[in-house]
């Protein structure tokens, strides 16, 4: 019975003595025998800038050298499908910025998802960035300045006069009201173009033809990064001497 007892501690024995003799990495060396997991450069600093109905997508291209395409996926809050396109990264366009049009887009809030991939087809991971896109929704809710007079005071230049914004931030900050446009004819015969902001309630009418008709509508920017200024419709004023 001591003998049998001693062969089975000398088999046990002998058993953990090879297994402790294995390499470190024996039971997981499977998993590093492809080597440490690579993955390409992301993008930074990504960002959609919109407009109506368009943007354009922004971001730094990573110094990451292997990197000679992104691709794009864009999905509209509208749809739950995402239309995907791929464009290429030259080499010189490492590290700095790239912008990418894009055309057609509804009123609706994107996200963008944007992966690097190598010539390998390596992939980095995902970087993500949403934005609202305006259109005519956004336009609908625009309001014109109101009109109060023409000032025929001085006889030599006259004004349209339009009522006196209300609330207006620091000059300097940004505000949605970008500026208002009235357009007149002037003795020639020729179109005349004058902007005021809405920090002014005079716009000067300078050889102003009489009568005529003198049209005004008011710009706005929803946001100060906005690719594209969005007009309210024309209001039309009578002028005569």
């Amino acid at each position: 019975m001591k003998k049998i007892l001693n062969y089975s501690l000398f088999v046990v024995g002998s058993i953990l003595l090879i297994y402790s003799c294995k390499p470190s990495d024996y039971y997981y060396g499977e998993y590093l025998k492809n080597g440490e997991i690579y993955y390409p450069g992301r993008v930074d600093s990504l960002s959609i800038i919109p407009g109506n109905q368009r943007g354009i997508l922004r971001f730094k291209v990573t110094t990451d050298p292997k990197v000679n395409s992104v691709r794009v996926y864009l999905r509209s809050s509208l749809s739950p499908n995402a239309e995907v396109k791929n464009y290429p990264i030259e080499a010189s366009e490492h590290g700095k910025i790239k912008l990418i049009p894009l055309n057609g887009l509804s009123e609706a809030t994107y996200t963008a998802n944007v992966f690097s991939f190598t010539g390998e087809g390596d992939s980095s991971r995902t970087v993500a960035s949403s934005q609202f896109i305006y259109g005519q929704s956004y336009i609908r809710t625009l309001v014109n300045r109101s009109f109060l007079k023409f000032d025929k005071s001085n006889a030599g230049e006259h004004f349209l006069v339009l009522a006196r914004e209300n609330n207006l931030p620091r000059q300097g900050t940004f505000y949605p009201m970008q500026f208002t446009e009235v357009t007149y004819l002037n003795n020639a015969g020729d179109s005349t173009k004058v902007r005021i902001t809405p920090y002014e309630d005079f716009a000067s009418l300078k050889n102003i033809i009489s009568p005529s008709t003198v049209k005004y509508r008011t710009v706005y920017k929803p946001v100060q990064a906005s690719v594209d200024f969005f007009y309210t419709a024309f209001t039309e004023q009578t002028y005569s001497k």
